[in-house]
């Protein structure tokens, strides 16, 4: 029996007394190369490992696409590193036809296995942010004050124009929408009152706390999911600090000072915008300043500003709760800044849901 050249991939088999094959590779196993074709019958195949120099996986794809079908394989006697890819190749393949092949209830129940996982995980953030505030609040925590101005500056000072050109189109529109309709009753002249009013309960807050879950959340969650890839956040547990209190309180707390900053710099934005629609059409700028000033109320002003403060909040942990959980791969940061902006924009709109229930049930 000969033995391919030296370096070159081969495969001999044979078939012992008791029926059992056994297919013998050797030689260097290189993509580029050609891979040697065989036939094994029976349904009992041992692989063994002679000369082998190196391989790549090629050699591991090889083996699982020639006795995948085998009923007993016996791959004990390979290298461990070869028996450990050609086990991953088995389970993924498994995985992906076990997927295919499940029903409607037991992918339902899945699902509800990893939402529960992921629910637990969520409140577990929570509760360490919520310590790591407490602690900061007595002077204990160890916080990154250090990178606290940068986060003052990227999530405010940055997003001025962004708030800006977003604020004075909303308030644009409303106006040119609120004039269309107002004209059919003649009270054109309210249209201030619609403008100044919604910007300030609603459409500030809302609008500003989308933007920074489209700008802050998916940078945040790109940061803390990078640090994970490379590690930097075990080696603050190594040194005894929690992640979450040294990258998270400082990042959170930051936004949650500056968004509603940016909420009254865009209700004035949008009330601006209004103005120059209605101005333009019936109104006078006395008349909708006179009006506007009328319609916006202290009260009116702090649920606007109370909004903010918790949609500044939520759109911070968003970012750095996914952040945090990430996978650790390139793949896995990019789906973490998708996640991040998608779960901070639908807490926001729950959470203004549940705002405009309580305010309305205490009058305010």
């Amino acid at each position: 029996m000969s033995h391919a050249p030296t370096g070159s991939p081969f495969a001999r088999t044979e078939v012992l007394a008791d029926g059992c094959a056994v297919v013998t590779v050797g030689g260097s196993w290189k993509l580029d190369d050609t891979l040697p074709a065989i036939v094994v019958k029976g349904d009992r195949v041992r692989v063994v490992a002679d000369d082998l120099s190196d391989f790549d996986s090629s050699l591991p794809a090889w083996l699982y696409a020639n006795f995948r079908n085998v009923r007993q394989l016996d791959l004990s006697a390979l290298p461990p590193r070869l028996q450990s890819l050609v086990q991953m190749a088995e389970k993924a393949t498994f995985t992906d036809t076990h997927a295919h092949d499940t029903g409607f209830l037991e992918q339902f129940g899945t699902w509800g296995v990893e939402s529960s996982s992921s629910w637990g995980r969520a409140f577990e953030h929570i509760g360490h942010t919520a310590v790591g505030f407490l602690r900061m609040v007595v002077g204990r925590a160890k916080v990154n004050w250090s990178d606290f101005t940068l986060q003052l500056q990227t999530a405010g000072v940055d997003a001025l124009p962004i708030v800006a050109l977003l604020g004075f189109l909303t308030g644009l529109i409303m106006a040119y929408v609120g004039l269309i309709q107002l004209r059919q009753v003649g009270a054109t002249v309210y249209v201030a009152n619609l403008v100044s009013l919604a910007m300030t309960r609603e459409m500030g807050a809302l609008m500003t706390g989308v933007i920074a879950c489209g700008r802050t959340s998916t940078a945040y969650a790109s940061q803390l999911g990078s640090m994970n890839v490379s590690q930097e956040t075990d080696a603050l547990r190594a040194l005894g600090i929690n992640p979450v209190e040294y990258l998270a309180v400082p990042r959170i707390l930051a936004v949650t000072l500056m968004v509603p900053l940016l909420a009254v710099f865009a209700t004035f934005i949008g009330v601006l915008g209004g103005m120059i629609v209605a101005c333009a059409g019936d109104l006078s700028i006395e008349q909708y300043l006179t009006q506007a000033i009328r319609a916006i109320s202290f009260k009116s002003f702090l649920v606007g500003f109370l909004k903010s403060i918790a949609f500044g909040f939520i759109a911070a942990w968003a970012g750095c709760y996914r952040g945090s959980v990430a996978k650790r791969s390139a793949l896995g940061v990019g789906e973490a800044a998708t996640s991040a902006a998608v779960l901070g924009i639908t807490f926001i709109v729950i959470s203004d849901a549940l705002f405009a229930v309580i305010f309305n049930l205490f009058n305010l």
